[in-house]
């Protein structure tokens, strides 16, 4: 092989990876971007109210412990023991209810700051159910212990969001009133002294909550058995949360799901009041819930399309490459970096353009533009209208196909796979007969077997 050809090719494919460089760029450029999007959602947030949970209710049992403590005195000159009988708080311990059930309407609406979209719900949550009035506690240690006064209590992760809140017939506790300490609880209902009932009596309860959230609501199914019903007007949902849904409808108009839990899935009452009674915890509750997903999220789109960007390069200079090699044609590398840079450029277009418009729009004008642009700039270095017509071809297929890898995300893989052994099926059948060590002549023709004319 000649040592010319050799430097050529050297220059070609050092041109070739020096193009990942401002695509490294943008690709950067593409995660700043992101970040200033989460954080104006961030601040959208802390303005309004974030992803809500709601976990409740549970009763809240405060509990009095009595217990004696000997006591010495002194009395005529002589010491003596005195038994008092004392009292103390014990552990508030929480029950969850034997049956809930939780309805939500869950319409979307988008806001904007700025150019960057933010998904805003207005919830109406419907909580039903009935509690078994508990079973008086069990003995500890010398003392004795019986629960004093019961509370419903309701958890909501962002109290904010809060507009209205209505209970079931019990009266409801404003902040800073008297009362069990409840830090983690947002609203507390009383239901009374625990001497007022039966142990084992049914209280129905039922409660309407008005919640205004971003991004995600989750309820957690706090009842021996469960039943959670969520409808709403925005057509992606992600339900990645601790269950699936058992039932789900989803339609260009809204979804509908629905799920049923029982104690045994959830851990019951033993799991409730661990997380009710550590600090800090019933917000990490598990839950069943919907993320308002994004399917045409320009960044991560965006961001995935540069992951083929060296794909664009190479598919392009080998066609080149090929142009050269079986054509004649004469191709400067000062030309191929230029025609590597317009193809980065056209990522930085893309996510310029998709920040305003949407995408696909902005997909389609990036593209049209860099098509027309490299196609016109080949022109001459290709001498020739067949050539030039095919390379727009090439062109317009490959922005075509990364269109169809970014639309079929579960099928990129396999789709850019065939991609590139096409191009190297396509490159070996083309080069078959040419001679490597001669690059200016074709492989001399295969000698006809003895007896042929």
């Amino acid at each position: 092989m000649r040592p010319s050809f050799f430097l050529r090719a050297l220059a070609v494919a050092g041109v070739a990876f020096a193009i990942l460089l401002p695509i490294s760029l943008i690709k950067a450029k593409i995660s700043e971007r992101q970040a200033r999007a989460d954080q104006v959602l961030r601040q959208f947030s802390e303005e309004t109210s974030g992803p809500q949970l709601v976990v409740g209710p549970l009763v809240a049992a405060t509990c009095e412990e009595t217990y004696t403590e000997d006591r010495q005195v002194m009395r005529a000159g002589k010491g003596e023991t005195v038994v008092e009988t004392r009292t103390r708080r014990c552990p508030t311990v929480y029950f969850p209810p034997h049956a809930f059930s939780a309805s939500a309407t869950l319409p979307v609406e988008t806001r904007h700051r700025g150019i960057y979209p933010i998904r805003l719900y207005r919830s109406q949550l419907e909580l039903a159910g009935e509690f078994r009035w508990p079973a008086p506690p069990m003995p500890a240690g010398q003392g004795t212990r019986a629960w004093k006064h019961v509370y419903a209590a309701y958890f909501v992760s962002d109290p904010r969001g809060i507009q209205a809140f209505a209970g079931g017939g019990f009266r409801v506790l404003e902040g800073g009133e008297p009362g069990p300490d409840l830090p983690q609880f947002t609203i507390r209902e009383d239901l009374g002294a625990y001497a007022d009932r039966e142990p084992g009596t049914a209280v129905p309860f039922a409660a309407k909550l008005n919640l205004v959230g971003t991004s995600s609501l989750a309820i957690a199914p706090v009842g021996d058995a469960s039943e959670i019903r969520i409808v709403s007007t925005w057509p992606h949902p992600s339900f990645s949360t601790a269950w699936s849904p058992d039932r789900q409808d989803v339609t260009p108009t809204g979804f509908t799901a629905a799920w049923r839990m029982t104690s045994i899935a959830t851990g019951g009452q033993p799991a409730w009041n661990l997380l009710a009674s550590t600090p800090g915890k019933l917000a990490t509750a598990r839950a069943a819930g919907v993320t308002l997903f994004d399917p045409v999220n320009v960044y991560a789109l965006s961001y995935r399309a540069t992951e083929y960007a060296f794909l664009f390069v190479l598919f392009t200079f080998a066609a080149l490459a090929l142009a050269e090699t079986t054509a004649g044609v004469r191709v400067h590398p000062v030309q191929y970096a230029l025609v590597g840079s317009a193809v980065a450029v056209f990522f930085l277009l893309l996510i310029a353009l998709s920040e305003h418009v949407a995408f696909a729009l902005s997909y389609a004008s990036a593209a049209t533009a860099c098509v027309v642009l490299l196609t016109f700039y080949l022109r001459h270095p290709l001498a020739s209208a067949a050539r030039t017509a095919v390379f727009f071809g090439i062109f317009a297929g490959l922005y075509g196909a990364l269109y169809l890898l970014l639309q079929s995300e579960d099928n990129a893989l396999l789709m850019g796979s065939l991609m590139v052994f096409s191009l190297l099926a396509f490159a070996m059948i083309a080069t078959r007969r040419k001679d490597w060590g001669s690059p200016g002549r074709g492989a001399p023709a295969p000698a006809p077997a003895a007896g042929d004319d």
